[in-house]
Formats: structure tokens, C-alpha cells, sequence
């Protein structure tokens, strides 16, 4: 497993308190014919127009799961709504294709725009690209995941330890003494390794609650989490849960809890439609809400406040990153609000919707 600096590792303890308090208040059950009356800022901040024209370029990891088409989307509507400039997306195509990432980022500079929103492919290895930007006066802004330089303007995204936490603490909520199986998610991905080690942390303050640790590695789509989960099953045949740290992992784990026929829920985090009916019939014990799409919305509004030299509020300046950020407030899934819970305002951009102008 890589290195990580102590800054990413103080990662996942910040605002946690803050955020769990925000959450209670901000993510009320909404139901669905009411979304077009939720605020989509979450009331976090108050939406601006931008009095001066500039432009965005936008890098993501990939536009293959909800959650990065949700930022694409929310940046792309957000800049529509605002008046500001989508110059254009690109994708890198999966973690850890960091060198093509590098090209789109030099590429971008070459379009004339004023702020790069980059959803980094790898925590590590930015800095020197983040800098020539910024000796080129185009400001990086972080989005989704962190990345480890100096050089980001600031950061959008969600505090990663807190999804671990929240999983930890559905499974002792439910069922104190068990077993839990676990699917760690791709090495060297930093949202991944945050996540699962606060969910080792949390487990170890429920008494009784066993955690069975696994290995970092391996994709994040559903074919990998169903083999794992496939063979997790076959050997710890005594299991109750399985963590998995995001949603298409854990859609593969619980189409393998059903094969074997196995009395096994599954905890993960993201939405994606197809996840809905599977958290309704209790296969899913919890999954953690990743707002995408309110992530994207914020971004672009804390660049027309940075661009204007308006108060940045709600901006947070600590240790845990090495530049300024803001996050979103977790919030957990489960078969008691998913059928309340607005995920079209948040979660899911709209059926059909794809980006226009991807290289």
C-alpha cells in the first residue's frame, strides 16, 4: 500500500462532529414529487450569479458510475444556472491513470480557462502539474476525492472517514455480536484506505463486532465485488455482513450473498438506481449518500465567489488537507428513509443526461 503524508491521514477526522450535526438538519426525508422544492445547495451557501465571466475545465476519473456523472452534471447545470463557462470535460478513464490526466490538465491550458476542476485519479503525484497551472494563472480546484498539493485554490468533497464511521455504525446498531467480511476497494486509492480504516476504528468501539480484514486490490466494479464476496462467503461461511467501500462492489457482493443463499447484508456507499430496490428489500443494511451532484453545484458557486473576491463562508483552513475545502455532510441509506430521501437533487442526474463535450 503506498505511503500516505500525515495530512491525508488526519483526512478522515475532519469536521466529523461538525458534519454529523449538519447532516440532521440539512438531509431531512424529502419525498420524490417534492425535489423541485428542495434547495439544491443543502443550504450551505446562497447561490450567486457571476458578475464577471470566466471559464471552468473539468478532468474527473470517469463518468462510469453516478457519483462522477452527478459532479459533471452539477457543474455543467450549476455554470448554466450562473453564468459561467464549461470550456470542457474530459476523463481520465479509471484510478490510476494518472499520465493521462496530466495531458488533459496541460491540454486545458490551451483553452484559456480561468479554473481547472480535477477529480484526480491518485491522491499522489500532482503537485508539479497543479503548479505549472498555477505559474500559468489557472487555479486547480479539487472535487470529489482529495489530491496531496499545496498548489489547489481549494477543495470540494466529503469527509471519507465519516462514510467508514456511519457503516460501522449500522452494523452494531443491527446486530452488535457478528462477523463482518470486507472488500477494502483498489489500492492506492485514498478515498478507499480512509474509509475502510475508520470502519476498523468504529468497529472496535462496538463490543462484539468482529471485522475480518482484507486485502486492498482489484477494480471497483461489480464483477469484483461479486467474485470476492463470492469467495469471502465460501470460507467464513459463519459471516453476517460485508463491507464494501462503494456501490458497485457492493451490488456484485450481495448478487453473490443471493447465489449462496446466504442471511448476509451488505453495507456500501453511493447511489445508483439500480441500488434502490436492493436497499428496499433489506439487502443493503446502509449505504452512505455521496451528493455528486451537489458537490459539482458547489464548486462552480465557490469559484464565482473566489474569482469576485467575495466571502468564501463555510470554506475550512486546518491541517487535515494542505489547502482550503469544504464537505458535504454524510448521510446514511437505509430501508427505513429510502423511500423519502431526494436523490435526484442530490444523487442521480437526470435519465438520458450525458456531458456534450467529452474528450
Amino acid at each position: 500500500m503506498k505511503h500516505h503524508t500525515a495530512a491525508s491521514k488526519r483526512f478522515k477526522l475532519a469536521l466529523r462532529a461538525a458534519a454529523l450535526a449538519l447532516a440532521a438538519a440539512c438531509f431531512a426525508p424529502v419525498h420524490a414529487a417534492d425535489h423541485d422544492s428542495v434547495d439544491r445547495l443543502q443550504g450551505l451557501i446562497e447561490p450567486l450569479k457571476a458578475e464577471k465571466p470566466f471559464k471552468i475545465g473539468v478532468t474527473l476519473v470517469h463518468l462510469q458510475d453516478d457519483f462522477w456523472k452527478g459532479i459533471a452534471y452539477g457543474i455543467q447545470d450549476e455554470a448554466n444556472r450562473s453564468g459561467v463557462e464549461v470550456a470542457q470535460v474530459t476523463v481520465a478513464g479509471a484510478y490510476g491513470n494518472v499520465r493521462e490526466q496530466f495531458g488533459q490538465l496541460n491540454a486545458l491550458k490551451t483553452l484559456g480557462v480561468d479554473y481547472v476542476a480535477l477529480g484526480p485519479a491518485s491522491f499522489d503525484g500532482y503537485d508539479p502539474v497543479i503548479k505549472s497551472l498555477k505559474e500559468s494563472g489557472i487555479k486547480t480546484l479539487a472535487v470529489g476525492i482529495p489530491v496531496n498539493s499545496p498548489n489547489v485554490a481549494f477543495g470540494v468533497g466529503q469527509d471519507e472517514g465519516a462514510i467508514g464511521v456511519e457503516l460501522a455504525k449500522a452494523i452494531c446498531k443491527k446486530q452488535p455480536n457478528s462477523t463482518t467480511l470486507t472488500i477494502p476497494g483498489p489500492a492506492g486509492a485514498e478515498w478507499a484506505r480512509l474509509r475502510y480504516v475508520a470502519f476498523q476504528e468504529e468497529a472496535k468501539k462496538c463490543e462484539g463486532m468482529k471485522v475480518l480484514p482484507g486485502s486492498f486490490g482489484g477494480g471497483v466494479d461489480l464483477s469484483y465485488g461479486m467474485s470476492q464476496a463470492s469467495d469471502l462467503l465460501l470460507r467464513n461461511p459463519e459471516a453476517d455482513f460485508i463491507y464494501t467501500p462503494v456501490i458497485p462492489i457492493g451490488m456484485g457482493a450481495a448478487q453473490a450473498v443471493r447465489q449462496q443463499r446466504k442471511d448476509v447484508q451488505v453495507v456500501s456507499s453511493a447511489i445508483v438506481r439500480e441500488a434502490i430496490p436492493m436497499i428496499q428489500d433489506g439487502r443493503f443494511l446502509a449505504v452512505a449518500s455521496e451528493p455528486g451532484i451537489l458537490m459539482g453545484r458547489l464548486l462552480v458557486q465557490y469559484a464565482i465567489r473566489d474569482h469576485e473576491g467575495k466571502p468564501m463562508d463555510g470554506l475550512k483552513r486546518d491541517d487535515a488537507l494542505p489547502y482550503p475545502y469544504v464537505l458535504t455532510p454524510p448521510v446514511t441509506i437505509t430501508p427505513d428513509n429510502v423511500n423519502t430521501f431526494p436523490f435526484e437533487a442530490y444523487e442521480l442526474p437526470p435519465k438520458g443526461w450525458s456531458i456534450t463535450a467529452v474528450q
